[in-house]
């Protein structure tokens, strides 16, 4: 899992195409002040192999459960707690706001083996495609 905090670091990710929309993400936040990740939240990149619980231990939640009632993807009574989840070519984008200032975790999902199934399954059933044009890598 990779993490990103500083808009620089958006230069080490690997994928091109993830690598353009971070960096148009960072800057469309910055739009009036600088990129500050302690007021407007950081990124998250799951790997191939990463667990569950250690993506959960970097959130803060069960990134499967509702953060208010507990209730998991596949259980009767679900509900999502994220504000959106974005359907890209080889990803999805998976947006949380944590509270009323704005301040949020965006979490990047490749599509891809060795990516746990119930997430792909919840990323599947709830995405969009994304609105707005890929940037170009």
């Amino acid at each position: 899992m990779l993490v990103h905090r500083d808009p620089a670091d958006a230069t080490s990710i690997a994928d091109p195409a993830l690598r353009a929309l971070v960096q148009k993400t960072v800057a469309d936040l910055s739009e009036d002040y600088p990129y500050d990740p302690d007021e407007l939240g950081y990124f998250v990149i799951v790997e191939p192999g990463d667990r569950l619980e250690t993506i959960n231990a970097q959130i803060g939640f069960d990134i499967l459960a509702n953060r208010w009632d507990g209730i998991t993807f596949g259980q009767p009574g679900f509900s999502p707690s994220f504000e959106l989840i974005d359907e890209h070519a080889g990803y999805y984008e998976v947006v949380f706001v944590m509270d009323d200032s704005g301040y949020g975790i965006e979490v990047f999902i490749p599509k891809t083996a060795g990516i746990d199934p119930d997430l792909l399954a919840m990323c599947a059933k709830y995405a969009t495609p994304a609105t707005t044009n890929e940037p170009a890598p």
